[in-house]
């Protein structure tokens, strides 16, 4: 007794069309591991490091890549069991066509997807925030169609990878502005100079450039003048180095009997 169905039975395309994607799809495993190893964990053959994060995105998005490719395979050997190659190729040209055009929008996304895929845009973990729809939170997932991002007060964004098109990153930034107001008397602008000078001669090494002391509205009041000291932090190290410098105006400005008629503001 054979456990094979006959040639031409449901049976018969079923268990062949079953084998043909199992096959497919340890195909496309292995083609996914091959990238892995050679493109992702091998450095030298892309001239440039990559972060854990976006290695993490890349495999996500070239795994999703291979499962789709992998899938459409199927179906593409699958239907040329049943129907002849050129009818096939007509049939897949007109599929093709209103493909596209009934379903633009997640043509779109796909494509935004692969765009992705060759872009370091953003990885996994990152904090952006798409301005085409004013989402801001952290990257959780990524696929080849969406992208996941948790938000900030806890709720998931599911974004279209078509729609993301201005992409603020605040994970990538190289500075951080730790600005401060002070607002002194008018009669006591030149003892309050001397001491924000004497505070950004030594400002700290997480400090990238001198402070520069301005005047925003370019107006010294008949009463009260205000003034910002503009200063540039490592990235995320702001409110440590707006703390440590409001301490030191405080102080100094103590010792100088400096009086202000407002406290001292920050940014």
């Amino acid at each position: 007794m054979s456990y094979v169905p006959q040639a031409g039975t449901f049976g018969y395309y079923l268990l062949r069309g079953t084998l043909t994607f199992l096959v497919v799809v340890i195909v496309a495993r292995g083609i996914t591991w091959v990238i892995r190893r050679t493109v992702l964990s091998q450095q030298k053959l892309i001239r440039r490091n990559l972060s854990e994060r976006r290695r993490q995105t890349l495999r996500v998005l070239v795994s999703s890549l291979m499962n789709g490719l992998a899938v459409l395979a199927t179906l593409l050997l699958v239907l040329a069991m049943f129907v002849q190659p050129g009818a096939l190729f007509t049939a897949l040209g007109l599929f093709s066509a209103g493909l596209g055009f009934g379903a633009r929008p997640y043509v779109s996304d796909f494509f935004g997807g692969i765009v992705l895929l060759f872009e370091d845009q953003f990885a996994l973990g990152d904090k952006v925030e798409i301005g085409d729809r004013q989402v801001i939170g952290q990257v959780e997932r990524v696929t080849l169609r969406t992208t996941y991002i948790r938000g900030e007060s806890g709720e998931l964004w599911i974004v279209p990878n078509g729609d993301v098109r201005t992409i603020r990153n605040f994970s990538r930034g190289t500075w951080s502005p730790a600005n401060i107001k002070v607002t002194m008397p008018t009669i006591k602008l030149d003892e309050t100079l001397i001491v924000l000078r004497e505070i950004i001669a030594s400002p700290g090494d997480d400090v990238l450039e001198a402070p520069e002391i301005i005047s925003e509205d370019g107006e010294i009041g008949a009463v009260t003048t205000t003034i910002t000291l503009k200063v540039k932090a490592k990235y995320g190290t702001a409110p440590v180095v707006r703390r440590r410098l409001l301490a030191q105006l405080q102080t100094a400005l103590t010792e100088h009997h400096v009086l202000a008629e407002e406290p001292i503001q920050r940014e």
